[in-house]
């Protein structure tokens, strides 16, 4: 968001104290305990004083909070609708106290509310997987519930083919809406319920993301050797050729006819979901 300038004399704008007040009321963890304490020492604590302290405290301190309240409230309902059961296995209580948090160290650095959930995401991850009493697979299903939002209103996607014929020497062209995940849990296969509490298995799962023609999000789960081969074309952007040795060299495996021959499988079923255009 744009900051007004500094005016090159004279004093900061009278309007900056209160601003700062206003903004560590709504994301300082420890503000409503202060305030309710005593909010004209917490105001001063920020420069404002005088009439500018009465006009925000006229009605008292708890209508002071409600800045907070408004402000926090919208933000964790965005981010509660984008990952339902992420926040329903943590816990309303320990999520609250882990929106405060985020609050206080980070806050949203987007005017765009659908990005709060993957900067608050982004923030939290660390924190949750030092955090031994925290379910070790929360971190995965946050990643993942996120996905469908952010491949739905991707800009790009419904790319044309490129109508150009494989070939070795070629890079591939994906569909621009085309994500490859990889998860230490198969939270992808839990129910949609946020009252379910099933654990998923423990296993290593690569999906292939992307958004359809008819705007559905797909998941394609991937082998071992389908996702080495679309991490190196989609992600490493190599050719065809390098990108199948490097992924049998990943595996320590030798490039063989039965590596060629699924290779050639993989490329047909992904030009036929549409997510493959053909060669760059």
């Amino acid at each position: 968001m744009a900051r007004e300038q500094t005016p090159e004399r004279g004093d900061a704008p009278a309007h900056e104290p209160t601003m700062a007040a206003l903004a560590a009321a709504i994301r300082e963890v420890e503000a409503p305990a202060a305030v309710r304490q005593d909010a004209v020492a917490f105001l001063q604590r920020h420069g404002v004083t005088g009439r500018d302290a009465d006009a925000l405290l006229y009605k008292g301190a708890e209508r002071f909070l409600i800045y907070r309240t408004l402000v926090h409230n919208r933000l964790r309902a965005a981010t509660r609708e984008f990952i339902p059961r992420a926040v329903a296995r943590r816990g309303t209580e320990a999520f609250g106290t882990d929106f405060a948090q985020f609050m206080a160290a980070h806050a949203s650095h987007s005017p765009y509310l659908r990005d709060v959930p993957g900067e608050f995401v982004a923030w939290v991850l660390p924190r949750w997987q030092r955090d031994a009493s925290i379910p070790a697979y929360l971190g995965d299903l946050a990643r993942h519930e996120l996905l469908e939002g952010e491949v739905r209103n991707d800009p790009h996607g419904g790319e044309s083919p490129t109508g150009r014929p494989f070939a070795l020497e070629a890079t591939l062209v994906f569909d621009g809406t085309a994500r490859l995940m990889h998860y230490h849990w198969a939270v992808h296969k839990l129910p949609y319920g946020t009252e379910d509490t099933t654990v998923p298995d423990e296993v290593e799962t690569s999906l292939l993301v992307f958004r359809d023609a008819h705007a559905k999000v797909r998941y394609l789960e991937l082998t071992r050797w389908a996702a080495g081969v679309v991490d190196q074309l989609l992600v490493q952007g190599r050719c065809v050729r390098d990108a199948l040795q490097q992924a049998a060299a990943a595996l320590g495996e030798p490039l063989d006819d039965d590596k060629l021959a699924k290779a050639a499988t993989l490329f047909g079923e992904l030009s036929d979901y549409g997510v493959l255009l053909g060669a760059g």
